[in-house]
């Protein structure tokens, strides 16, 4: 069931029939790519919190916030299509992946072309503030790629560099998305900022959200397998949270075990045994908690009206969702 049916469901219509539309290329090997993509259909979060946070702030025309929203969406497949060659991952929800159906070569050289087609969307608006503030998301998010492998490759398990790779990898486009809406209703800048920051928090407690997913999440429901992330040499908050509150001796014993290149499935079973025994994600699950109570509190800029309270629904679905 849609929580926000209602208020914005014909824009969210509009929106896959826009999304359909510019998803057409000459090249024919372009054009079956893209429509095999458009069968991989996330949550469509990013387009819904643009067109919420617009109505929130008042707008009354939400073509060109459509058009934006798109826009984002294409961005965020376009990393999709990446994520999965640099992860060498075969599924992605619950389908095969564009690399595995065709491949790596043809999935960067995909994404690519979103990305671009994408940035001449938004040009073609001619708002400047949402080339912005989507440009710099852009940015942002192929930075915390990079540090999110770095992290991976020096074993970096300190919560700040967890978090700064959060805030740009995952937060950065879903804060976009949330200041879209007020930049086209021609909000305040501080109705402005004060979305951004939510659309940033709320980023944070999905990623948290997935990490959790990562160990008590079904294999079928995720479209990918449980672990995966974990194998893939990826740092997570709850193997965080399990190293911090380890003694001593058990804590180095798991750090040099991460350290090591080449794991059995005993050995990665003793790590994921470790985050459990740990109270690795209970304690994240907390934390979760804690930032989508912040991310409420920034919705306080807005007036009282249906759309705030799908943007409070909003942060609750992330932290509850169970894929």
């Amino acid at each position: 069931m849609n929580p926000f049916k209602g208020l914005i469901e014909e824009e969210l219509e509009r929106f896959e029939k826009r999304l359909d539309e510019v998803l057409v290329a000459d090249v024919d090997l372009a054009h079956d790519i893209a429509r095999y993509m458009s069968t991989l259909k996330g949550k469509r979060l990013r387009p819904a919190l643009a067109l919420l946070s617009g109505q929130a702030a008042g707008l009354q025309e939400s073509e060109q916030v459509i058009e934006a929203a798109v826009a984002v969406e294409m961005i965020h497949a376009a990393t999709m299509a990446h994520d999965d060659v640099v992860d060498s991952a075969t599924m992605r929800r619950g389908r095969d992946s564009v690399n595995e159906v065709w491949t790596g070569q043809i999935a960067v050289l995909m994404g690519d072309f979103l990305l671009a087609r994408a940035l001449c969307m938004l040009v073609e608006l001619g708002n400047l503030s949402a080339l912005g503030v989507v440009s710099r998301a852009t940015e942002r998010l192929s930075i915390g790629e990079i540090f999110e492998i770095q992290i991976g490759e020096q074993q970096d398990t300190r919560e700040a560099s967890y978090f700064a790779m959060v805030s740009d990898k995952t937060a950065s486009l879903i804060s976009a998305s949330a200041r879209l809406g007020p930049i086209f209703a021609g909000a305040e800048q501080r109705v402005i900022d004060s979305m951004g920051r939510y659309g940033e928090l709320l980023g944070k407690a999905f990623q948290i959200a997935d990490d959790i997913l990562d160990f008590t999440g079904d294999a079928t429901t995720m479209g990918k397998p449980v672990g995966h992330d974990l194998r893939e040499g990826k740092i997570t908050l709850p193997l965080i949270r399990a190293l911090q509150s380890a003694p001593e001796s058990e804590r180095l014993a798991i750090e040099r075990l991460l350290a090591q290149k080449e794991k059995d499935e005993a050995e990665w079973s003793r790590i994921v045994d470790f985050v459990d025994a740990q109270g690795g994600v209970a304690a994240a699950a907390v934390t979760a908690r804690e930032v989508s109570a912040q991310a409420l509190e920034c919705l306080s800029v807005l007036p009282e009206t249906p759309a705030r309270q799908a943007l409070e629904l909003a942060v609750r679905l992330v932290v509850e969702r169970n894929s």
